[in-house]
């Protein structure tokens, strides 16, 4: 067996580079946020990934990041779609141009093509996603929602100070914290 592994190390290590001046196939995007009593801000960070990533999931395909501001107001949480839902947000995000992360060309950071879906909210995390959760305790489901009304799960939702090994303030969505929203899905581009 570690024969095997040692050919497959020495085969990956040996493997073509992925060629990073072809266009993205897969994204991601997380954001981190802090709720208040009448809104939600923050940031969302694309992350652009080249052919072969999939397979592997490995740094070598990043290819650039996009930095949206993310702003958003409180609305009515929705009657389907979000199973116990602790607060929704009508949101809008804005390219952060002049932000030092974003490192992609003009042409895959212009505005055009980053408005994403335009509502969020947070419940409770969907059975799909439990066995991948970041931490055991305090998670929530994060899910994206789009005009015509559909809402789907797309992550966790987490206080930040769990990522430090630090106790959250409290369990649930609570204003005034800082929260990770972290992908269970990725978009095929």
């Amino acid at each position: 067996m570690r024969s095997l592994i040692l050919v497959s190390a020495l085969m990956t290590a040996c493997g073509p580079k992925p060629d990073l001046d072809t266009a993205p196939t897969w994204a991601l995007n997380w954001a981190e946020v802090t709720p208040t009593a009448d809104g939600i801000e923050g940031f969302q960070v694309w992350e652009l990934f080249v052919d072969g990533w999939e397979r592997k999931h490995d740094g070598d395909f990043f290819k650039c990041r996009v930095l949206q501001e993310l702003s958003g107001t409180v609305t009515e949480c929705p009657l389907t779609g979000v199973p116990t839902c602790y607060a929704a947000y009508d949101i809008e995000l804005t390219v952060a141009f002049d932000d030092p992360a974003i490192d992609c060309p003009e042409a895959l950071s212009s505005e055009a093509g980053w408005d994403g879906p335009p509502w969020l909210a947070i419940g409770a995390l969907p059975g799909e996603l439990e066995p991948d959760s970041p931490h055991d305790e305090f998670v929530l489901g994060w899910y994206i929602g789009y005009e015509d009304g559909t809402r789907l799960p797309h992550g966790y939702a987490y206080p930040e100070t769990l990522d430090d090994g630090g106790e959250p303030a409290g369990i649930g969505w609570i204003d005034d914290t800082s929260y990770i929203l972290w992908p269970g899905y990725v978009w095929e581009l």
